[in-house]
């Protein structure tokens, strides 16, 4: 049985379709479609929310869609595989015509154009701006760069999002779903190892490395703040809200996410062992109905049912 959350105008009167989509897609991102083809306009939206990242795979007749920039957008990339049929994008100020299985990194916090003439979908990875930072700080710089997904480590990580989309689709209900946002990032960057520049180190570069260790140095203190993380740096707090300000976040979201995904492997190798209490005073929070409200918001459901394994 398929876990995914699914909209469609499969219910809607053919002249009513394009302008109930257009309401639908403002909800991922402020975008316009224009329908290309004579027929009917019809489309699809399946979504997937994993631990470290969300899956979408939007599926429609033939479109153009324009995205005005969206700073509500600006704490994710966004990858861009095609699954089916053929599309032309343009972003970053580059264009890329992209065959099935090519991909495209694309950042939604920019304007972005493009077009299909033939039934599409589309496979897209939002990932957090503050773990791309984390991981691969370089890989901003690869916006609007097309990657062959034919060949070499392309073809890995293309291949592996689609076979995983397509068992996502008939059964999302496992155990492998929890780790296949873990399996998505060494797979990315060997995909663009090729690609990426080769860029030395800045001091603001360590500056980012050392704020995370800083972090989790300290991650499960509940007196943890931009403060002490200042102290710690030997720089102003004022710094420290600029280095999470280029991210796309601010110091107190990220800390309390990287406590939600702290509580969450240790609900998920514990299980039974252990209560959410002790979770949630563990991992830094000093009440237990704020931990349990956030967790909710974070991965749509209670800290409870999350132990007993019904994920998705």
């Amino acid at each position: 049985m398929s876990l995914l959350e699914q909209l469609s105008t499969a219910e809607v009167a053919p002249s009513d379709r394009l302008p109930f989509w257009n309401d639908i897609a403002r909800l991922v991102a402020p975008i316009q479609v224009e329908s290309l083809g004579e027929t009917p306009f019809e489309a699809r939206l399946y979504r997937r929310k994993l631990r470290d990242c969300e899956l979408l795979s939007p599926c429609s007749s033939p479109a153009r869609i324009y995205s005005a920039p969206d700073h509500e957008n600006a704490g994710v990339l966004n990858i861009q595989v095609q699954h089916r049929g053929r599309s032309t994008n343009h972003t970053g100020g580059r264009t890329a015509v992209l065959e099935e299985g090519d991909f495209v990194l694309y950042d939604p916090s920019k304007p972005l154009w493009l077009s299909f003439e033939e039934y599409t979908q589309a496979i897209v990875v939002r990932l957090p701006l503050a773990t791309v930072e984390e991981r691969m700080p370089h890989l901003r710089s690869q916006v609007g760069v097309p990657v062959s997904g034919r060949r070499g480590a392309g073809a890995l990580f293309s291949s592996f999002m689609r076979n995983a989309w397509e068992e996502l689709e008939h059964d999302g209900s496992g155990e492998w779903v929890d780790a296949l946002g873990d399996a998505i990032w060494p797979l990315l960057d060997m995909a663009y190892a090729a690609s990426r520049p080769v860029i030395e180190p800045n001091r603001r570069d360590e500056r980012r490395r050392a704020l995370f260790e800083a972090v989790e140095a300290d991650l499960t203190d509940p007196d943890l703040d931009v403060h002490r993380l200042a102290r710690r740096m030997g720089v102003s707090a004022r710094y420290v809200q600029m280095l999470f300000a280029e991210m796309g976040t601010t110091p107190r979201a990220f800390i309390q996410n990287r406590r939600l995904e702290l509580a969450a492997r240790r609900l998920e190798r514990e299980g039974g062992d252990v209560t959410v209490t002790d979770v949630a005073y563990d991992v830094g929070f000093n009440d237990l109905s704020s931990f349990c409200r956030a967790f909710r918001r974070r991965f749509e459901m209670s800290p409870r049912n999350y132990r007993a394994g019904e994920r998705g």
